[in-house]
């Protein structure tokens, strides 16, 4: 679950509003007017309650990890290139004719 900056429901409150509807079997009407939300809120929280996701996770920077995979990708194709050119300069050129 990711938060920003303009989120109306802390997870706190996200907790909050489970507990409500299950133990105290409020109505998602009831529980978006009295936290201020849209009752589709109200229902992505619950769902998200059901799927133990209240508490905000770690980002992970997927463009970071693909371009540090990139990179030692890059490095292992240049080596592999740099060990062909130098055997193909073994090949062609030798110290002694023919």
């Amino acid at each position: 679950m990711n938060i920003h900056k303009n989120t109306r429901l802390t997870p706190h409150r996200r907790q909050a509003v489970w507990r409500a509807y299950t133990q105290d079997k409020a109505t998602v009407t009831s529980l978006s007017r009295q936290y201020q939300v849209s009752r589709v809120t109200i229902y992505r929280i619950l769902k998200a309650a059901r799927l133990q996701l209240l508490t905000p996770q770690k980002s992970t920077n997927n463009r970071f990890k693909q371009a540090k995979y990139g990179i030692k990708r890059l490095a292992k194709v240049e080596k592999a290139i740099e060990e062909k050119l130098k055997k193909q300069a073994k090949r062609y050129n030798k110290s002694y004719p023919g």
